[in-house]
């Protein structure tokens, strides 16, 4: 489903509603810019807070043009050539665009582009036009917050009072001896001429101190109108009502970042880390100056995520078997492994009807590449590991992946002899999810029936109570011979 703000609400709401039925998320994000310079471009030496320093950067300096999310759920199923179900797909490709007004005011942002991403863009037939035009804008979180305490200040007077300087001595005068002729007069409504925006927030302060009067800019000048106090106090709480409204308006597209963290689903990535920083930091909050407490963020603003470049570089067989980890050489091998296996005719992976591939099916399209990434971590657990547990069980519903939680927090990135950077990691010595990730690799290695009951308790005290700390009570994969189900189910 591609989307702008034409048809924002819409898509609005079949997310929102769909997000907390789905198994996990897929995400992709097409940027206007990586890195500013050679010298700022990420290498193995980096140390981990340099490296962060450098994405943090480039993150900071540039834009998002499209955000791909693509909802994963598993559809149970009693037809035999189904095997116990599928995993149905919806793919949103949102097209985004900095909010450039909130009520008629002005909103100003900024950001770089680089001319070789705008190249790579248009050899992938993105159309800037409908990104600048009919982008769905967005206003980061906090913003909106300080704004609506700013605004709502302002428009109901609640504020500091402002000095006035001696260049408007004068004006003050003349309009204060227009309100005491006002006032006594049968008129409504005063208007006043306004020079610049100093001299209306004057009015407003004179007007503030009158219980009966109520000021509004209208075309240019001021109306200040009479009425009672509880009329004068419900044309304030209209205009606070309407600005809460127009600053909800602005912030468009970062509501969707907001359902995505509050649902707390396990959010699937390709080579992840500049799309969880451009996530957080445009959709939500600043960065943080620090490495560390931007991980500590991390954990409660998406709180499961999965690198599926970290699962490809980290197992060897599969890295041998396709010689690489770029997605758009990897997924296309992948598909084709699956639609020619003798269960090939049954489909794992399949499109609602209302989110066909027909409008989002070229590489490098934010939506088309969310869909890819989460059919490919699919498939990479069909394949990986020890992995195919058929010969433990042939229930779809008992049935438990451990190798999963391997990959849980690990997002890949090269840096000196490490693959990956590790979400709640423990600064001094390894942390209880680096303790799991030993344990579950020794799960991988040799996952019998005989040594599964073991396995389970050792994971439980290790794996479980770590997820469980973030709000989830369990995680785990089914699977058998011919299907497999991810669940992450929240904990109460």
């Amino acid at each position: 489903m591609d989307v702008t703000k034409q048809t924002f609400q819409r898509a609005q709401r079949e997310f929102k509603d769909s997000i907390l039925q789905c198994d996990f998320v897929a995400m992709d994000m097409e940027m206007t810019g990586l890195y500013e310079t050679k010298q700022l471009t990420p290498n193995r030496q980096d140390t981990k807070d340099e490296r962060y320093a450098k994405l943090k950067r480039g993150v900071e300096a540039y834009g998002v043009a499209q955000v791909g999310i693509c909802l994963f759920t598993w559809v149970e199923s009693k037809d035999p050539s189904d095997g116990c179900g599928y995993y149905e797909a919806k793919s949103f490709n949102f097209n985004v665009f900095p909010a450039t007004s909130i009520g008629g005011v002005p909103v100003d942002d900024s950001f770089m582009c680089k001319n070789t991403a705008l190249e790579f863009l248009s050899r992938s037939s993105f159309d800037f036009n409908k990104w600048i035009y009919n982008g769905i804008p967005y206003l980061r979180t906090e913003d909106a917050d300080r704004m609506k305490a700013e605004r709502a200040s302002l428009l109901t007077n609640k504020r500091p009072p402002i000095e006035i300087d001696g260049r408007h001595e004068t004006f003050v005068k003349d309009l204060e001896r227009g309100l005491a002729v006002f006032l006594k007069s049968r008129n409504k409504v005063m208007k006043c001429d306004t020079a610049n925006s100093y001299q209306r927030k004057i009015i407003y302060e004179v007007v503030s101190k009158h219980a009966t009067l109520g000021a509004r800019s209208r075309m240019g000048e001021m109306e200040i109108f009479k009425g009672s106090k509880k009329a004068v106090a419900h044309h304030n709480s209209e205009k606070v009502r309407k600005l809460v409204s127009n600053i909800e308006e602005a912030r468009g597209f970062s509501t969707i970042i907001e359902a995505l963290s509050s649902a707390r689903k396990p959010v699937i990535g390709h080579n992840m880390p500049l799309d969880v920083m451009h996530a957080y930091s445009k959709f939500f909050r600043k960065l943080p100056e620090s490495r560390v407490e931007f991980e500590h963020e991390m954990q409660r603003f998406l709180p499961v995520l999965i690198d599926t470049k970290y699962i490809i570089e980290s197992t060897p067989a599969i890295k041998a078997k396709y010689g690489t980890s770029s997605l758009e050489e990897i997924a296309p091998m992948l598909e084709r492994e699956a639609t020619s296996m003798s269960d090939g005719s049954r489909q794992l992976i399949r499109h609602h009807a209302k989110f066909t591939r027909e409008a989002t099916s070229t590489m490098h399209e934010a939506g088309y590449d969310a869909y890819t990434t989460g059919a490919t971590f699919i498939r990479l657990l069909k394949l990986e590991g020890g992995l195919n547990l058929s010969s433990i069980t042939s229930s779809c519903e008992s049935s438990s992946e451990l190798v999963l939680y391997r990959y849980i927090n690990k997002l890949y990135q090269a840096l000196g002899t490490e693959l990956y950077w590790h979400f709640g990691a423990s600064e001094n010595g390894r942390s209880g999810s680096e303790s799991t990730s030993s344990t579950s690799h020794r799960a991988t290695e040799a996952v019998t029936s005989e040594h599964l009951s073991e396995l389970e308790t050792e994971l439980e005290d290790d794996v479980v109570q770590d997820v469980c700390e973030e709000g989830f009570e369990t995680m785990s994969i089914g699977s058998n011979d011919t299907s497999q189900k991810i669940s992450c189910t929240q904990s109460a």
